[in-house]
Parts: C-alpha cells; sequence; structure tokens
C-alpha cells in the first residue's frame, strides 16, 4: 500500500506520545513529524522500530515567539502574521527558532528527514521560504506540501459532507487553495513532497471512523499521506473536545487492525 498515516504532534504531551509509539509499534504508523518539547522526556529510543521522523515546526505555541493565551490558536496565529507583517518577527529570527527546534530533536537522536509546521502555518509564504531556505542548508529533501491531485478533491470535499465534517469545508478550502502556490514554490526550489496530502478534520462532530476508511480505501494505491492527530485521554483533567477528539482518532485508527 503506497497511502501512509503520518501522525503529528509527537513530542507535544505524553499522552500523544503514548498513543502514536502504540501505533508505531503495531506498524499501522510510518510517518511521525516530532515537536521540540524540553519539558517532557523523549527520543528515537521511543520507538521500536523504523519510522520516517520529520521536524513539527511550533511557532504559534512557541514562547520565544508567541506570548498570547495558551491554547488559543486563532489568537497565536493572527498575532504571529502580525509579527512577521509588521517586521517585528524576521526571516531570520523564523531560521534561528527552526535551528534550534531542529537542533533539538538531533540531540534526541533522531534523523529529521522532512518539515512541516504546527497549524500548518508554512502556507504563509514567508514562512514557507524559512523551511526551503533551512531545508536547503541542511539538505533535506521534503517539505510537507498542502496539495491534491484535482481528480480527488471533489471526492475529498464531498466526503467531508457526507461523513458529517461539512463544518471544516471553510477551512479544507483554505488551505488547499493556498496550497497551489506552495506547490509552486517547493517545484521552483526542486524539494520533493506527496502528491496527495488527505488532511484529516477535527474527530469530533462527525464519523471519523468511517471518513478514515473511505479515504484509506480510495487513496491505497496512491502517492498519498493521511494526517491524523492521535492521543490517549488526560486523566488529570476532565473530559473536553480537544483531548476526546484525540483519543478519537487513536481509537478508530487502532480499529484498522
Amino acid at each position: 500500500m503506497n497511502c501512509k498515516i503520518a501522525a503529528d504532534d509527537y513530542g507535544m504531551s505524553v499522552e500523544i506520545n503514548q498513543a502514536i509509539s502504540y501505533l508505531v509499534k503495531k506498524r499501522i504508523i510510518s510517518k511521525v513529524s516530532i515537536a521540540a518539547n524540553e519539558s517532557i522526556e523523549y527520543s528515537i529510543g521511543d520507538f521500536a522500530e523504523n519510522v520516517e521522523c520529520g521536524l513539527h515546526i511550533n511557532l504559534t505555541e512557541n514562547p520565544e515567539i508567541i506570548k498570547t493565551d495558551h491554547g488559543n490558536k486563532k489568537s497565536s496565529l493572527l498575532k504571529l502574521l502580525y509579527l512577521i507583517y509588521t517586521g517585528q518577527l524576521t526571516i531570520n529570527q523564523i531560521m534561528e527558532n527552526i535551528d534550534r527546534q531542529s537542533k533539538n530533536l538531533e540531540t534526541k537522536g533522531f534523523k529529521i528527514l522532512y518539515l512541516d509546521t504546527h497549524h500548518h502555518v508554512h502556507i504563509v509564504p514567508k514562512i514557507l521560504r524559512s523551511l526551503i531556505d533551512h531545508a536547503k542548508i541542511r539538505k533535506i529533501n521534503s517539505i510537507r506540501c498542502i496539495t491534491m491531485e484535482r481528480k480527488y478533491l471533489f471526492f475529498y470535499l464531498y466526503s467531508l459532507i457526507r461523513f458529517g465534517f461539512i463544518k471544516q469545508i471553510p477551512k479544507m478550502i483554505l488551505l488547499y487553495s493556498m496550497g497551489v502556490l506552495m506547490k509552486k514554490k517547493l517545484d521552483e526550489a526542486k524539494i520533493d513532497y506527496c502528491r496527495n496530502l488527505v488532511l484529516m478534520p477535527l474527530a469530533t462532530g462527525g464519523d471519523y471512523r468511517g471518513l478514515l476508511k473511505e479515504f484509506l480505501s480510495k487513496f491505497k494505491d496512491e502517492d498519498a499521506e493521511l494526517i491524523v492527530h492521535p492521543g490517549l485521554r488526560e486523566e488529570t483533567l476532565k473530559s473536553d473536545s480537544y483531548s476526546d477528539g484525540r483519543y478519537i482518532e487513536y481509537s478508530s485508527i487502532l480499529n484498522l487492525t
């Protein structure tokens, strides 16, 4: 099967790490995007077998860059854009921060084979330029591109509606529209990417398991990646949509076996 399941956010919390590590061990997930995080312990030794590792660059929830309400994704993203386009955050500063995150993972034993960003913020041209520059300096030949072959786009959007994720449509249209420019820039830079990036929606609010099986069946023989965000529930916290959604994803992915 050419289609891969790629998990994001490894390193963000113990519960996320435990879920992804187990799915890797079960040979369900073969590609993992890893965030640099000094507050918890983890390393390449957490994976029982080979897995393709990427640097999950965190700019929106990074206290070195963004000082805003914790967990407020919209506020963080808007502030990041404000800092960049008012000149308060330069390309060089972004590059330096990416380099620190990269070196952090290398000290943990990870070999970085590709780049992407938390919340897909490299759809922003200035951030994408930083990723391309970093990739060339570090000889990394792949950057995640939010693109999909035209023949699959209608099927993708229709499936989101059919399985109850209609609220995700505006976000997905924006991301894939920006992905057109992203694809052009990566082609010009001669950097590789997957031809069909399948962004799974947030798990709450629809039939996530049904949608996952539908996409795996459709893309099983294609150059495609399904991006998922599994995690275990945080036992110390009350139930919330964020934690519940990650657990729904974990359970749905595990059920594939």
